[in-house]
This record gives structure tokens, C-alpha cells and sequence, in this order.
């Protein structure tokens, strides 16, 4: 049985909030939680990016609400919150997704602003969002789960991303806390670090970054690259299933070994 056959209507009626949707891995899959039966809810800043992905979306048969968001601004925070539950009544699974794209630079010369912004789209909005989505995700039969997007390289602190690695590691502990205190209110929280070869970085970065993440990607026990529907929306659709019901807390490396290979 194919991947995708596995997934269909996995998801069927659950309500997924989802940032981040604009390109790449958020919305790559994006389509992948459309085709499992979800009910989504999909921020960018982009408004034409965020229309594009809605479409895609839609054309597997979804139900999709699209709201422009920029995760660092509190009142957009709150309106898509506040539009997700006009449009469908509850949230079942919140996705973390948006990311600040890694910055690699030396320490000595990065200034102190990359870790700023960094931590502004990452860890602040992850925790703004947990809170603002608690009272619709609430409920006695604990399956409600939200799951937030880190990387390995906040377990192995991956020389020349003095700003991405503290921001991913902190979203890491940030969930941890969040999973032992919102597990009264029957909310999973868990991380999911994926590593997979997306559209973003095979046309959308310089060339020499390009190869330079490529290279990085390549250095795994499995030796090969990572697909983002076959290798990584498996991990995340388990993860906002009912079949994740007794796991919290934890962290899972969609990355073909690579955190052990490092």
C-alpha cells in the first residue's frame, strides 16, 4: 500500500491550524493534510503565496480557510485564531511551521538582530499561539495535539547558526513545559525535526547555499535525500492522528539518522 493510501482520511474532520504554508516544507505539507481528509486553517505572510497553497489544498477536496498572518504581530496572531474558530468552531491540531530561514554566518559576526527575529518567528509566536489556542483545543478525551516544527541541529549546535540553533532548541524546551502542563486539558504537545530536499532548497536559495544544505542533507545512515510527502507528512499526520493519543512530550528526527550520524 502506497504512503498516500495509507494517509487518506486519516485526518478526516480534524481542524489543523498550520503556519507557514508559503513554500516548502509548510507547503508541501499542507497538501499532504489535505489528501489524510483535515479541515485547514493555513497562514503566510504572502498573501498571493498563501492563495496558491489554498488552492492546491482545495483541489484534493479540502475544506481550507487561508489567513494572512505575520507570526510576530500579536493582532495577527489573534485574528487568525479568532477567524479559524468563527469558520470551523474548535481547534483539534496546531502546527507551528513557520520558520526563520538559517542565517550561516560565523558567531563573532552575526549581529545580535538575527537572534532577535529569529526567536520572534520561532519560540515567541510558538508560545503566543499555544496560548491563544488552549481554550479551543481543551477537552476531556485528550485528543487534541499540537505539534511544533525544531531541527537536529539544536541537539548537535551546527557551527555557523549562532541564531537558528538557540531558537530551535528553546521551541524544543518550550514544548516540553507545555506538554507536562497542558496534558491536564487533554493537549499532546510534541516537536518533529524533519530533514527533507524541498522545493525551497533546490530553486529558491543561492546556488552555493544550495549545495552547501544539500551536502549537509546527504550525511545520513540512510544515504539518501529525504522526500517531504513520502518521508516527513507520514511523521506529521501520525502526530496529529488519534493514533499519537498516548505520546507527549517527545521529539521525533525525520532526518534518516542523521542527528546519530553527527
Amino acid at each position: 500500500m502506497s504512503t498516500e493510501n495509507q494517509n487518506q482520511g486519516r485526518l478526516h474532520g480534524k481542524v489543523v491550524m498550520m503556519t507557514g504554508v508559503s513554500k516548502g516544507l509548510g507547503k508541501q505539507n499542507a497538501i499532504e493534510l489535505a489528501k489524510a481528509g483535515a479541515k485547514l486553517s493555513i497562514s503566510a505572510r504572502s498573501e498571493a503565496a498563501l492563495l496558491e497553497t489554498v488552492a492546491l489544498c482545495e483541489a484534493q477536496g479540502a475544506e481550507v480557510l487561508g489567513v494572512v498572518c505575520d507570526v510576530t504581530d500579536v493582532e495577527h496572531l489573534e485574528n487568525y485564531v479568532a477567524r479559524t474558530v468563527e469558520r470551523f468552531g474548535r481547534i483539534d491540531v496546531l502546527i507551528n511551521n513557520a520558520n526563520f530561514e538559517a542565517e550561516l554566518t560565523p558567531f563573532l559576526q552575526q549581529d545580535i538582530s538575527s537572534l532577535r527575529t529569529a526567536f520572534e518567528v520561532g519560540a515567541m509566536a510558538v508560545w503566543r499561539l499555544m496560548q491563544l489556542c488552549h481554550p479551543h483545543m481543551a477537552r476531556a478525551e485528550g485528543t487534541a495535539s499540537i505539534i511544533n516544527l525544531v531541527s537536529g541541529v539544536y541537539e548537535t549546535g551546527m557551527e555557523g547558526y549562532a541564531s537558528y540553533v538557540p531558537d530551535k532548541a528553546a521551541i524544543r524546551g518550550l514544548s516540553m513545559v507545555a506538554a507536562r502542563e497542558l496534558g491536564a486539558s487533554g493537549i499532546r504537545v510534541n516537536t518533529l525535526a524533519p530533514v527533507a530536499l524541498t522545493d525551497t532548497i533546490l530553486h529558491g536559495l543561492a546556488p552555493e547555499y544550495s549545495e552547501f544544505v544539500k551536502q549537509q542533507m546527504s550525511v545520513n545512515p540512510l544515504g539518501r535525500f529525504g522526500d517531504p510527502a513520502a518521508d516527513i507528512a507520514p511523521v506529521l499526520i501520525f502526530l496529529a492522528s488519534d493514533d499519537s493519543r498516548w505520546i507527549t512530550g517527545q521529539n521525533f528526527n525525520a532526518d534518516g539518522g542523521a542527528v546519530i550520524q553527527a
